[in-house]
């Protein structure tokens, strides 16, 4: 590139997937109808709502299996799959994040949404320090909802998957903290540097210390947990950067991390793999779960 100006366009059009969906309207209205469609199902003692903080943002959207007669609403010691919703920590909310959750309880697991404050009203490592409260604040009520808090995954989409992934590293000491039982990361961005050069930082605003800070690809995981890395096939090239910059920093320190491509699919549409039963997604995440795809067919 032969100025600044050409690299910040070009960083704006990597860092804008929209512009290269598919049917970038079409799938935001699926994430919001698919999980209009999850409550419609999922009701009564099988729908939870916890609150890990004052604000309204804070707060975990649980869906539970099926009973198949226990009481307190969910087999026992079932597993947890805690999401974590994309829009450049600025945008959606647990209302466009629980498409996959009619699926996944299907199979036996707990859905937990996990909603956040966005930005600009905090800052990243605020919010940060929410997923971990919020992850702490599931471990404490799992077992009352009929799962078990050493099975908790957790798993992102975009900005979710920065998200999760700085959970498996330092910048939570902090705060009270849960460590995942692995991790899903779709689509996700770990090395913040260049994301702050563009438009998403107008309202993200970090500094450039911040984003070196804040990058996950740049801290060592603190615990050996397995760690799934998913991109779609047309998504951006910043993407797919960014999935084998995370594999390569992190793989020293990893018995089980791996990457893969969704072929096909691009930034917004790969999730739809998570909602389908024959999806890879779907795959991936009753792996991590510990659910044999098997079983989980013939629980359907």
């Amino acid at each position: 590139m032969n100025s600044s100006s050409e690299r910040i366009a070009w960083l704006n059009e990597q860092y804008s997937p929209s512009r290269t969906a598919h049917d970038f309207n079409g799938s935001i209205q699926s994430y919001k109808s698919g999980t209009e469609a999850a409550r419609a199902a999922i009701m009564g003692n099988r729908h939870r709502v916890l609150a890990y903080g004052a604000p309204s943002s804070n707060r975990i959207e649980c869906f539970l299996p099926r009973t198949e007669g226990a009481p307190g609403g969910a087999r026992r010691g079932a597993p947890i799959f805690a999401f974590l919703h994309g829009g450049w920590w600025q945008d959606l909310s647990i209302d466009y994040a629980a498409a996959p959750a009619v699926a996944l309880t299907d199979a036996g697991a707990i859905y937990a949404s996990i909603g956040y404050t966005l930005t600009p009203a905090v800052q990243l490592r605020e919010i940060v320090a929410e997923v971990s409260a919020a992850l702490t604040t599931i471990a404490a009520n799992a077992t009352g909802m009929g799962g078990d808090p050493r099975r908790i995954v957790l798993a992102g989409h975009s900005a979710g998957a920065h998200l999760a992934a700085t959970q498996l590293t330092a910048l939570t000491l902090e705060a009270p903290r849960y460590t995942a039982a692995g991790l899903l990361l779709i689509g996700g961005a770990y090395d913040l540097g260049p994301i702050a050069e563009s438009y998403v930082n107008e309202k993200v605003r970090m500094s450039e210390a911040d984003a070196a800070a804040l990058s996950p690809a740049l801290l060592t995981p603190l615990h050996d947990v397995p760690v799934k890395i998913r991109v779609g096939e047309e998504e951006p090239e910043e993407f797919h950067r960014n999935a084998a910059f995370l594999l390569e920093c992190w793989s020293p320190s990893l018995s089980a991390i791996d990457s893969a491509t969704l072929s096909g699919r691009d930034h917004f549409d790969a999730l739809d793999e998570l909602a389908d039963p024959h999806g890879r997604l779907y795959a991936d995440a009753l792996e991590l779960l510990g659910i044999p795809l098997q079983r989980a067919a013939v629980g359907r």
